[in-house]
């Protein structure tokens, strides 16, 4: 039996400018991949109440992680809320970041039994 399928709409555009890199850095495609794997830790809400919870973090935690400076993070998420991608709202002293079009297809469901069949 498959497990739940969480996915969302990326448009080429996404992956033309998560192409784009620095040497000596996290790519920003693996960056995005951390945003993503943040977001989607939220599973279980999204799949009970169809809910697509935002995820805390700061700019120097993303910084820090990814190796990048505190002003290419801002700019990073920026231009991924330009591209309709995700949504950042600030919160006392965080960030919440949410990644939309996110949606969770349960197993056993006749999508899914569809996407088999081809």
């Amino acid at each position: 039996m498959r497990p739940n399928v969480i996915f969302t709409k990326l448009s080429a555009d996404l992956f033309q400018f998560l192409a784009k890199s620095l040497p000596n850095r996290t790519s920003r495609f693996d960056a995005f991949l951390y945003l993503y794997k943040c977001q989607t830790d939220h599973f279980d809400a999204l799949l009970k109440y169809g809910l697509n919870i935002p995820f805390g973090t700061t700019y120097d935690q993303l910084a820090e992680r990814w190796r990048w400076d505190r002003k290419t993070v801002m700019l990073f998420l920026k231009s991924l809320q330009k591209m309709g991608i995700l949504e950042v709202k600030r919160a006392s002293c965080n960030i919440e970041i949410r990644i939309l079009n996110l949606a969770c297809v349960p197993q056993g469901t006749e999508q899914e039994t569809q996407e088999d069949s081809t």
